[in-house]
């Protein structure tokens, strides 16, 4: 007679199924810490990794793959989502051999990582066989991989297909670290919520857009650059992105003295925030209110505005006339000073004051360019 009552889930029972079924799959799996040392590996993992423990030892993963993925750790650390996927069939040649595993890494939560090994080694030969690139294809590879201009291509859910030299070399990053990557490990947390929007925004409409923003090289250093976004003509269905990057210009935010637009800017309310103080936390929802409202009027309907975090407002602007963009952003951010000028008077006067001195320095600069075209 059994231990358990009618209709009692057995957790023992579906945990031993579970090791069971961890230990006889053919795919390696293994558990492992932030730190990369290993709680768990089954049999398949322990066989395909053994090769790579020169020394004996398999307590860690990074120290295991270190002579092949440099920058694992580095890239797992600064995986910022509480949870995902970060490496996505990323391929490792084992050196002195033939063998090439295939690597998928996942972020279950802040403590536990899992990672899934397979040998891909006859699917690679067969494709080397089977996958014949035309001359035109060899030729357009070996452009992109030689412009001097940073560039990925990724697929829509944001893995690294292919990286180019200049890419690697602005980064400080190898090929073998960034393909497989996931694109949000390359840069820092999306403060504002523009990136997500302006991705989310072209898998609808397949525009490219430009966005300002600051990536992380792998000395730590922050860059700012603007972000480029095409999808490929002939990749439509697949939406394969091409992404480079360019050194960034006009840094400062609207109205505070950038003379450049891109397709997708951030209008920040924290100096606004910061000029009102305490009162923020009681005024903000009616002043985010009449902002979104004025927003709407200025922008008309054809350009794309929303929330951003951060008590921020993300545009995308429809036109690619960069000219007109800016006289909207400018009127924005005049309908933004407004506002709370209006609803919250002195304490945003002196931010308005400086503000409105460097727009007027802004404007000038705009018409000196004009008259040199």
């Amino acid at each position: 007679m059994s231990d358990l009552d009618e209709g009692e889930f057995d957790y023992a029972a579906a945990y031993e199924g579970l090791l069971e079924f961890l230990y006889l799959t053919p795919a390696g799996i293994v558990k492992f810490a932030v730190d990369g040392m290993i709680d768990m590996a089954n049999p398949a993992a322990a066989q395909l990794l053994m090769p790579l423990a020169t020394d004996g030892d398999m307590s860690n993963l990074y120290r295991l793959l270190r002579s092949i993925v440099p920058d694992l750790q580095m890239h797992v650390k600064r995986y910022q989502p509480d949870a995902g996927q970060i490496f996505d069939q990323m391929q490792i040649l084992i050196p002195a051999s033939k063998i090439t595993l295939m690597l998928d890494i996942n972020k279950i939560n802040a403590t536990t990582f899992m990672a899934v090994v397979q040998d891909i080694t006859d699917l690679t030969l067969a494709r080397r066989e089977v996958v014949q690139r035309t001359e035109s294809q060899r030729l357009l590879a070996s452009v992109f991989m030689r412009i001097n201009t940073p560039a990925l291509v990724v697929r829509a859910d944001g893995f690294v297909l292919l990286s180019n030299k200049a890419f690697q070399t602005f980064m400080g990053y190898d090929s073998v670290g960034v393909a497989g990557l996931n694109v949000s490990a390359l840069l820092p947390p999306d403060r504002n919520g523009a990136a997500q929007a302006a991705h989310s925004q072209q898998m609808l409409d397949g525009r490219s857009y430009s966005l300002l923003t600051t990536v992380e090289l792998r000395d730590g250093h922050r860059v700012q650059v603007v972000i480029n976004s095409s999808i490929l003509v002939e990749a439509e269905v697949k939406q394969l992105r091409v992404i480079t990057l360019t050194e960034g210009f006009g840094a400062g935010p609207p109205g505070m003295g950038s003379t450049r637009v891109r397709q997708v800017e951030v209008l920040d309310l924290g100096p606004i925030r910061n000029a009102i103080g305490a009162d923020w936390a009681r005024l903000s929802a009616r002043g985010l209110a009449l902002v979104e409202q004025e927003l709407r009027r200025v922008l008309g309907l054809e350009n794309v505005f929303k929330p951003g975090k951060g008590d921020s407002f993300i545009i995308w602007f429809i036109d690619t006339n960069q000219s007109r963009n800016a006289e909207l952003l400018d009127q924005a951010a005049q309908a933004v000073r407004r506002v709370f000028m209006t609803e919250f008077g002195p304490k945003v006067r002196a931010y308005v004051e400086a503000v409105e001195k460097l727009d007027e320095q802004r404007a000038h600069r705009r018409r000196e360019s004009d008259l040199v075209k």
